[in-house]
């Protein structure tokens, strides 16, 4: 099974019969990058928390390749000048907020794991987080409230996890 094959499947199975082979001429023709499988889960995200599909006789298969270019844009856009400063919020605030809680834990507790992982990942999950008010703008709030968050969680825990198995090499 490819890697597209793979991302495809996370799709719910109404979105696959309809959209499926589109998706895959699309990919083949413009290639799959990192960008592009990032967007792809997304997309699976947001297909489960949010469905729009149109009924069958709407949607027909003779619309073609096209269908898929308008209904999955692959370029972020819309974002406004507004949400970049939502976003620049989120990375600033964000990353005040885990160095505070960082240095708080290391006061109270010593040097610690959770305080250092808080510290190393306060840029990069701010980061995850700024993503739902730019990149993540396109997919519906809830889609990208879990995408943002659950983002963040996952550098917080994998920064935490390379920290812990740091500390007793």
């Amino acid at each position: 099974m490819t890697v597209l094959t793979a991302v495809i499947r996370l799709y719910p199975r109404a979105w696959r019969q309809r959209y499926g082979a589109e998706m895959q001429e699309l990919i083949a023709a413009q290639g799959l990058s990192m960008r592009t499988l990032a967007d792809l889960v997304a997309g699976a995200v947001d297909a489960h928390l949010s469905p729009q599909l149109e009924p069958a006789s709407r949607a027909g298969h003779a619309e073609g390749a096209d269908t898929m270019v308008r209904r999955f844009h692959c370029a972020a856009g819309g974002v406004s000048v507004h949400d970049q400063w939502r976003s620049a919020a989120w990375m600033i605030g964000g990353s005040l907020l885990l160095t505070v809680v960082s240095v708080g834990l290391h006061l109270q507790l010593g040097r610690n794991a959770l305080s250092e992982s808080l510290l190393y990942s306060a840029f990069p999950a701010s980061l995850m987080l700024s993503s739902e008010c730019t990149y993540l703008r396109r997919y519906s709030p809830r889609a990208r409230a879990v995408m943002a968050s659950g983002g963040a969680a996952l550098v917080v825990l994998f920064v935490w996890a390379a920290v812990a198995i740091g500390d007793r090499i």
